[in-house]
């Protein structure tokens, strides 16, 4: 996965977060309310790069994704 991807889910992520929880900030956001909002900004990525896929297959296609929470 590039770094522009890493990026716009992140970036998605942090935004869901501020919407859904604003009470919340990543220093202290419980892991059940980050694991959804991950999944919901990686499958979001995942449809852009699809259609993206769709005009120039031979730079998009085959991107794998996923994430992995760090334990604090």
């Amino acid at each position: 996965m590039t770094g522009r991807n890493q990026d716009a889910i992140k970036k998605t992520a942090a935004g869901l977060l501020k919407l859904l929880h604003p009470h919340r900030s990543p220093d202290n956001v419980a892991r059940d309310e980050l694991v959804p909002l991950l999944e919901t900004a990686v499958e979001m990525r995942k449809r852009v790069t699809d259609q993206l896929a769709k005009i120039l297959p031979a730079e998009f296609a085959g991107v794998e994704y996923g994430f992995k929470v760090k334990q604090r």
